[in-house]
């Protein structure tokens, strides 16, 4: 990993700002082959790695639509190749031919980290007049309220890609893109798969 960040010289920082991501998203540039073909790709196969089919196929489709939105025609892979069973580079290579890409977006989570904020809930008691003389203690009403405890999480999730040439199966290039603070996984693959998209387009490498 340590020959691979001196390759793109000092690993570039670049921030995805997104209004409903909070506070960012940021993407770190982990590498990109120097001697990689000049031409941006128009038609990218997605494959997540992932041990739970169901986000495989939900992250797909969250990267193939922020893809599609930019104008790069994407297939997600999950109707070929389920990850949860392991994969091989041959089968990877094999649905890129059959669905004609010119290149193999991959990516996986690398961690999801989650932090738990429980605030402890209160009692109170409210007490209501009912009329005649207010200091009389026997003409209130008294009732308890009971504020329940309340619970915030936030997820910090990490996610890395790969980029492979459909042509030659090199590598040229490896993001690791890391959202905070999200309510809910759901929610943040939606804004991890808007970063990839995102630093893939700034890169040059779609349209």
């Amino acid at each position: 990993m340590q020959s691979h960040v001196r390759l793109a010289g000092l690993a570039t920082i670049a921030l995805v700002l997104a209004s409903s991501c909070a506070p960012e998203t940021s993407v770190v540039k982990l590498y990109e082959d120097p001697a990689r073909p000049a031409k941006t790709y128009q038609r990218l196969l997605v494959v997540d790695i992932s041990s739970d089919h169901s986000r495989q196929q939900q992250f797909e489709n969250e990267v193939v639509t922020q893809l599609r939105r930019l104008g790069t025609d994407a297939i997600p892979s999950f109707t070929m190749l389920d990850t949860s069973n392991g994969v091989i580079q041959e089968e990877v290579d094999r649905a890129g031919e059959e669905v004609g890409a010119d290149g193999i977006l991959m990516t996986h989570i690398a961690s999801v980290d989650t932090e738990v904020d429980v605030q402890e809930g209160r009692e109170e008691w409210k007490s209501t007049c009912r009329g005649g003389d207010p200091v009389d203690y026997f003409l209130y009403d008294r009732e308890l309220i009971a504020e329940p405890d309340s619970v915030n999480m936030a997820l910090t999730l990490v996610v890395i890609s790969n980029l492979y040439d459909g042509e030659s199966r090199e590598r040229i290039w490896t993001i690791q893109s890391t959202c905070f603070d999200k309510k809910s996984v759901s929610e943040a693959l939606i804004e991890e798969a808007d970063a990839i998209a995102q630093q893939l387009h700034i890169d040059g490498l779609i349209d």
